[in-house]
């Protein structure tokens, strides 16, 4: 009896160690899925939810990006009544347009991708299609991860991973067999600063992954669109003065 549970045990402390490893190989798969890419179409639609207590707030955001190395992007975030952000780079000139100010403000393109999207203040804790397309190594953002099971996203059968990231919170992947990931959400706590705690949920759900799409020439061009002025910096608009 004692070598059959001996056995049991160490067959189980194997398995539990080819599950860790092979969520560590998923990774790296998918890390060099993106970044053996030139080019990088994605669409996803982007649900954020905060609770605390009994309160609760949910925002949804449309999200449509394509990236070409070394340094072309076309990303729009656009979210019901609050409008759209967006950031074009031509390869020479940088556009970051806000519908809600119809101005744009135009600057010199970074040589490359990362300097557009990364600086000090701008790095992403979590492991997604951008900082994997960017080569971001997931080590240095996960402590843990483990293969939860198979689901199916959206038709796709796809490999369910849990990470918990080095931040303390926690990030869910879905990936499909080329490693491509097709829907990410992150769990946090965070203080309010009135006391108690707000948990948030941050969900993307992506409806297209196209890897080197083909684009036309003139793709990355940009047009200012009508009605909007550009502008060096952006200017809020005045207040009106109080009336007396």
């Amino acid at each position: 009896m004692r070598q059959v549970l001996g056995s049991f045990l160490l067959v189980t402390a194997f398995a539990a160690g080819a599950f860790a490893q092979s969520a560590d190989a998923l990774l790296t798969q998918t890390l060099k899925a993106y970044q053996s890419l030139s080019g990088l179409r994605v669409r996803s639609t982007i649900v954020a939810e905060q609770r605390m207590g009994e309160m609760s707030l949910k925002r949804t955001i449309k999200h449509e990006a394509v990236y070409q190395r070394p340094n072309f992007l076309r990303v729009r975030w656009e979210e019901e009544e609050q409008g759209g952000i967006a950031i074009f780079s031509d390869g020479k000139n940088l556009f970051t347009q806000i519908d809600a100010l119809k101005q744009v403000k135009k600057e010199s393109a970074p040589k490359t991708l990362r300097e557009i999207v990364r600086t000090q203040d701008r790095r992403s804790p979590v492991v997604d299609d951008l900082s994997c397309f960017l080569g971001e190594s997931w080590t240095e953002k996960v402590s843990a991860a483990k293969v939860v099971g198979k689901e199916t996203v959206q038709k796709r059968p796809l490999t369910k991973l849990q990470l918990t990231l080095k931040d303390g919170s926690t990030q869910f992947l879905w990936l499909d067999g080329k490693g491509f990931i097709w829907q990410s959400q992150r769990r946090l706590e965070q203080k309010h600063p009135g006391g108690g705690t707000v948990a948030v949920t941050i969900t993307e759900t992506y409806h297209e992954v196209t890897a080197n799409p083909k684009l036309p020439a003139n793709f990355f061009a940009f047009q200012l669109p009508k009605g909007y002025r550009e502008v060096k910096e952006f200017e809020m608009p005045k207040r009106p003065a109080p009336q007396r």
